[in-house]
């Protein structure tokens, strides 16, 4: 009787992935997720199979009459994006100043692993150019002088091209990805490529090439992934806006730990071409910001919205749902106290919040799982395939798992997908949005593999994407505000999850609930 180490060698032969000498690893390996494989196997749904989320018209926002931010800027480094764009274009400030203020940010931060490629001269050159441009007196864009970082995940012309990764050639790109040209024509000022967890694959950015990123807001914490290094870049004040990809949570989960504001829109709602791909149905593009209203301002550049779509007013009524089962079942104890006060002080400010059942929602993590590891692991095979040994060991086990899951097993995790997404839309009228944190843990201690909560044991990146993963698979626009001072000296968020398309009813949301905690 062949043993299941013996299968998974013939497997890997049979496909010239002729590495003998990881079959211990894999067999290790495989036995964490026989029972997500298990659960998508029984479930037996006779949904058809949802290949990928429909992409959602865009609906239309509650447009503020006027902007929010005023053009007090403050310490430049921490400024708004909308306030600072206002004060150059006015002339108030100087995009040198800004240039200058960012990179003795930089300076400070250095040893943090934030950045894969950071060029001050270049930085310097860019706000010289801008000045000569407000010398001009031409137009300048919704962004002007706005310090922009970009994940190493999306190619950015003129600066190497990684995906954190040293399996890749590095190869200077050519053009910038869709979503960096509309933010770079927008005349954000550009300050490098950011760190992440290698090749998007992990919620730690401890990246074996360039360096573990260290979160600036409590260096013995995870800053999150995988855009670990756009969620520090943000908390140390290097940059005011940055750009991050979301496969099971990777805008949100670092916004979550470094205490600032990740915007998941729907899905395609903003371009995912000149990204590296992780998982093709899975994969959203966002901005990571300090405030809700930049990640409006964010959003409609990155998506290329009508000029001014997304300056949007605070939600008049907050109409909250609280998701159960699975989003309410497990909390570590700060996370669970620091809900309750937030939805207390929210229902005292006037919102109302009702508990509303997803049925069979139980399995969003064993369908989430078998979608990714096997998205992943195609769209990696030539990578891992050729270059498998300079990939760090972490993510290079991650992708081999997916060659491990039959044709008729994501089969029938993309019948459940669309069982569970119609369940999820099915659970929110119009107007109404999820309410709920965006991790169930406060941010894990480095290197700590397994974290134990609420009696259960799980592996890190199983607990921290646990509620954020659902929203990918279904393509829900969900964004990930900070409620800092509910968990003392650790951050804590709150997510906010709408139907399709209605991005800019969940900004607004925000808008009103990051008021309503600072009120």
């Amino acid at each position: 009787m062949p043993t299941l180490k013996d299968l998974l060698l013939a497997a890997t032969q049979s496909r010239g992935y002729d590495f003998a000498d990881r079959a211990a690893l894999w067999d290790e390996r495989v036995a964490l997720h026989v029972a997500d494989v298990d659960a998508v196997v029984n479930a037996r749904s006779d949904a058809e199979p949802l290949s990928q989320p429909p992409v959602a018209r865009l609906q239309a926002g509650n447009v503020a009459a006027a902007a929010t931010s005023q053009n007090d800027v403050g310490e430049l480094h921490f400024a708004s994006a909308r306030s600072l764009a206002r004060c150059i274009r006015d002339k108030e400030v100087s995009p040198t100043d800004v240039a200058q203020a960012v990179l003795n940010r930089a300076e400070q931060f250095k040893g943090s692993n934030i950045f894969v490629t950071h060029r001050p001269e270049a930085v310097l050159a860019e706000a010289r150019q801008l000045e000569d441009k407000i010398a001009r007196g031409a137009k300048l864009g919704a962004l002007a002088g706005v310090p922009l970082g970009v994940k190493d995940l999306m190619q950015v012309k003129g600066y190497p091209f990684t995906g954190g990764s040293r399996a890749l050639p590095g190869d200077t790109a050519k053009r910038d990805a869709v979503a960096v040209s509309h933010l770079r024509g927008a005349d954000a000022l550009l300050v490098g490529t950011l760190n992440l967890h290698e090749l998007a694959y992990g919620v730690t950015s401890a990246n074996a090439h360039f360096g573990a990123v260290v979160n600036p807001r409590i260096a013995k914490r995870v800053p999150g992934g995988s855009s670990g290094g756009s969620g520090a870049a943000l908390a140390a004040g290097i940059a005011a806006i940055t750009v991050g990809t979301d496969t099971g949570g990777s805008i949100r989960i670092p916004a979550a730990c470094c205490g600032v504001v990740g915007f998941k829109p729907s899905y395609e709602q903003v371009s995912r071409e000149g990204v590296l791909p992780l998982a093709w149905s899975l994969d959203h593009i966002g901005p990571l910001t300090r405030t809700v209203d930049d990640a409006a301002l964010a959003f409609e550049v990155m998506a290329g919205l009508k000029p001014g779509s997304a300056t949007l007013a605070p939600a008049a009524k907050l109409r909250l749902i609280k998701p159960a089962p699975y989003f309410y079942d497990h909390f570590d104890d700060a996370t669970a106290a620091a809900i309750g006060r937030v939805l207390g002080r929210l229902e005292r400010a006037g919102a109302s919040i009702a508990e509303r059942r997803i049925s069979d929602i139980q399995l969003a993590a064993s369908t989430q799982f078998v979608t990714l590891a096997s998205e992943a692991c195609q769209a990696n095979w030539t990578l891992l395939s050729q270059a498998g040994d300079r990939i760090g060991e972490e993510v290079r086990i991650r992708l081999e798992m997916g060659q491990f899951i039959a044709a008729m097993d994501y089969i029938n995790a993309q019948r459940l997908r669309r069982q569970l997404r119609d369940n999820l839309i099915a659970a929110l009228k119009p107007g109404e949005v999820f309410v709920l944190p965006s991790m169930p843990i406060v941010p894990a201690e480095v290197g700590v593999r397994i974290v134990d909560f609420a009696g259960r044991k799980m592996p890190t990146p199983g607990a921290m994407t646990r509620l954020t993963g659902p929203f990918n698979f279904s393509g829900l626009p969900a964004l990930s505000l900070p409620c800092d001072e509910w968990v003392p000296g650790l951050p804590f968020s709150l997510q906010l999850v709408g139907r399709p398309g209605a991005d800019l009813e969940v900004l607004s949301v925000g808008l009103a609930v990051e008021q309503a905690l600072k009120g």
